[in-house]
Parts: structure tokens; sequence; C-alpha cells
């Protein structure tokens, strides 16, 4: 990864309504199939160390994953994989981390695998190379399937992604439970991310 100074980068604009100097300001996007899309902002303590910073993002991608039915990105089929990329302008004044999330079918389609590359190193010029190269898929163990991302974010049974009234988190508006149960099971785990949404918006859904 490349060097950049400060005058380099986008993004290091003043300081944006939504955003907090104390905090690390996460902005992120998430991306699905025929225009699908969710904007959450976030706030999250303010980490200048990036690869901590990363990984707490990481820890959190289930409660945006579970957030809508939907559909790969590249392809349109149901997605049950996701690839979260992640900014590092930590260490600015601003701390502020970039997030972009894909939603896809199955890394393994070269397809898709080849769309993904290619949004990537879109981002990634946009952002004047700092997130460097895209990097290669973790591979899956033989036969493994991932849960559907329209299932509920607790259970993530199939049959889940086929409830009509899935539950939306009354506190964040962005994880979705098939019961109330499941949204009580979950609130241990998803409270930390809960908290710290600020905001979300999804647009490209049917009414």
């Amino acid at each position: 990864m490349r060097t950049l100074e400060r005058g380099d980068l986008p993004g290091q604009g003043p300081l944006q309504d939504w955003e907090d100097i104390n905090k690390m300001n996460v902005d992120a996007h998430i991306y699905g199939g025929n225009g699908q899309h969710a904007h959450v902002r976030m706030h999250l303590p303010r980490d200048e160390n990036y690869e901590e910073a990363r990984m707490t993002m990481l820890c959190m991608f289930m409660d945006l994953k579970h957030s809508k039915p939907w559909t790969c990105e590249f392809c349109n089929e149901p997605a049950r994989e996701t690839q979260m990329q992640t900014v590092p302008y930590v260490f600015f004044p601003i701390c502020r981390l970039p997030v972009y999330m894909h939603h896809v079918c199955n890394m393994d389609k070269p397809a898709c695998q080849a769309a993904l590359k290619a949004a990537h190193d879109r981002i990634n010029r946009a952002h004047r190379g700092i997130m460097g190269p895209h990097p290669p898929p973790i591979a899956k163990p033989p036969g493994e399937v991932y849960p559907l991302s329209a299932s509920c974010a607790n259970c993530k049974t199939e049959e889940s992604a086929n409830v009509d009234d899935m539950k939306r988190c009354g506190g964040c508006k962005v994880t979705r439970y098939c019961s109330a149960k499941c949204q009580k099971e979950d609130w241990p785990r998803h409270k930390f991310a809960c908290k710290a949404t600020k905001s979300a918006e999804f647009d490209g859904w049917p009414n």
C-alpha cells in the first residue's frame, strides 16, 4: 500500500453534521443486485490502529448482511456471501472508516468473482489506491453453504428467509429476525452494533 499525504486523499474535508470528532465515523455502503443499496452510518470507539478498526467492523458484518432479502450484486441470484472493504482513514484528525459491502451469490463463481474484483478496483481508484490490491476470497470448506442474506440474523435457516413478516430491530433499523424469540437470543451479540448505528437508509427496493 503506497503512502499518501492528507491532501492527496478524498474524504478528508471538514467534519460533517453526523460525525463526532471523538469517535471513529463509519460510513457504510451496502450493495446488492438491481440497484439494491443501503447506507448505514455508525459511531465506534476511536481507534487509529487500522487492523483493529477493520476487525471491529468485520465482527459486525452479520448485522449488516442480514438486513434485507439481498441478491447478488453481479448476477441477481439470491446472495449468500459478502465481501467487506474498508478504507484506512483512521489515522487522520477526523477518524473515518469508509466501508463497502458487496452481496455475492457464490465467491467461487468465476464471473461474479471477476466482477467483484472490478468493483474493488473501481473503488480503490476513487480512493487513490490506498486500499491496495483486491484480496482473494477465503477458501470455503468442501460442501460449505453459507446462509442466505435474506435469512434471520440469529437462526439463519433457509425457512426464515421465506418469513413474510420479518422483524427489524427497532433500535438500529437494520438487522432482521424471523421472530421476537430470535431477536432476544441475538441481543447479547447484536447490541454493540445496534447502539453504534446512527442512521440507516435503504433504496432500490420495491415499496
